[in-house]
């Protein structure tokens, strides 16, 4: 136990002996299911432990129009981003957040697009949303010290207001992120 304790404090040292985070911005597209067309916005404080490790904390407005629905999320992720020196990077999150479907159709029950009964009301039908997503990108700006990245992310996410466990969404997001700060 002892063991333990003394190896998380040393894990706590040192990743506030690099203290380095920078304050992003990103925008982008946000394909529903691969092929609905959306818009993503995000906000990200990267904390850096290593020149090339990072842990993201990124908060994400999304929107996608499909044939059935509008749907407008607010989410927040957490994860990990590996850099390399050729300006390539990995990164993965998991996040958080709600979800807000307005339907176009007329009545109470109808089918979607994967044949499940779905009974909806007028206004927000609100969900919650976990989501995993992958992501490669590459920093544009690697060799100046700063940061200008592009990255490609494909996600799954629920959305639990409205259907199970059982049939998650999909995405791909596509999009470019730009430093704002570095402290």
């Amino acid at each position: 136990m002892k063991r333990f304790v003394l190896l998380i404090l040393l894990l706590a040292f040192i990743g506030k002996s690099y203290s380095q985070s920078r304050l992003n911005a990103g925008i982008g597209y946000f394909g529903g299911n691969f092929t609905h067309p959306g818009v993503l916005l995000e906000f990200e404080i990267e904390n850096y432990f290593t020149d090339d490790f990072s842990l993201p904390l990124r908060s994400n407005i999304g929107y996608i129009v499909t044939p059935d629905f509008n749907s407008l999320s607010l989410e927040i992720q957490k994860g990990f981003r590996k850099y390399f020196k050729s300006g390539l990077f990995v990164e993965q999150s998991l996040g958080l957040g709600m979800m807000a479907n307005f339907y176009k159709i007329e009545s109470i029950w109808y089918y979607d697009q994967y044949l499940s009964v779905v009974r909806y009301r007028d206004g927000a039908n609100l969900g919650f949303m976990p989501s995993a997503t992958l992501g490669l990108g590459y920093n544009l700006t690697h060799a100046k010290g700063t940061q200008n990245l592009i990255w490609f992310r494909p996600k799954v996410y629920w959305n639990f207001g409205v259907r199970g466990l059982n049939l998650p969404y999909a995405a791909l997001q596509l999009g470019y992120t730009y430093n704002l700060k570095t402290k």
